[in-house]
């Protein structure tokens, strides 16, 4: 992962319409839970990933016009404070970065076109995916 905000902001832009974005992780300092529709509330598709430690955790609706108040209310970037996002449409988990983006850790559903994961690439925005051999 080469920018976790232009990644995210690609994928909140191509998912954005009937669909919810969720966070998890420690919202100290962000305005997530004041957010119009915030809920706390796990969906079929958005669970939370953390146990335990319980992390803070919200469900807000991803309409094309929120995409720029929700990237303001995490403060412009991706903190390190969120874990983990998820985004669902038409109730299907299309998109989640886990463990703050680790590579591995990287899921696009089958509502990600493929044309717009080699922009992403081209753009520099990710590396392209290659198999790897474990490590010794």
């Amino acid at each position: 992962m080469r920018d976790k905000r232009r990644l995210l902001l690609a994928m909140m832009e191509e998912l954005a319409g009937d669909a919810h974005i969720s966070f998890e992780g420690d919202f100290c300092g962000l305005r997530l839970l004041s957010m119009p529709g915030a809920s706390q509330e796990e969906t079929p598709a958005l669970k939370r990933n953390t146990l335990l430690p319980k992390q803070d955790f919200v469900v807000l609706p991803l309409e094309p016009s929120m995409t720029k108040t929700i990237v303001s209310a995490i403060g412009g970037t991706v903190p390190s404070a969120i874990i983990h996002i998820q985004i669902e449409r038409n109730a299907l988990l299309q998109f989640a970065a886990y463990d703050n983006f680790h590579p591995q850790c990287i899921v696009f559903g089958t509502g990600v076109k493929e044309a717009v994961l080699e922009s992403l690439v081209s753009q520099s925005i990710m590396r392209p995916y290659t198999k790897r051999r474990p490590r010794s």
